[in-house]
């Protein structure tokens, strides 16, 4: 069975139907309160600001030209990282467990799965 969209009939009336919905949800859409400034009170907003003013009066390295980009000094990471705490897990001992027994069955499985290579 095919659908038809025709002048008469349901699918013209359902057709007609979402397109007034749409327009409507269209026309009568308001932003959200997540979108909308407060009214008057501004005492609880704040602005977001980046940086201290420490960081505000350093000088801000320019890389643009090729000697600039060649004159810059590598990253010292330790000053950047500061100092590494010991974890736990240094004094921890190095040794490894004993292996465990080899499997009895291991002959027969093999002849098992791998018949060919037991000729």
């Amino acid at each position: 069975m095919s659908l038809k969209l025709s002048l008469t009939g349901h699918g013209f009336a359902f057709a007609v139907a979402a397109s007034v919905a749409a327009v409507f949800a269209i026309v009568a859409s308001k932003p959200g309160l997540a979108q909308m400034a407060p009214a008057g009170n501004t005492a609880n907003t704040m602005s977001i600001q980046r940086g201290s003013e420490k960081a505000n009066e350093m000088k801000e390295p320019s890389f643009q030209s090729r000697e600039e980009r060649l004159q810059a000094k590598p990253l010292d990471w330790n000053s950047t990282i500061g100092t590494p705490k010991p974890s736990g897990l240094a004094s921890a001992p190095t040794e490894s467990s004993a292996g465990g027994a080899p499997n009895p069955n291991a002959d027969e499985e093999a002849l098992k799965l791998h018949p060919n290579d037991w000729k």
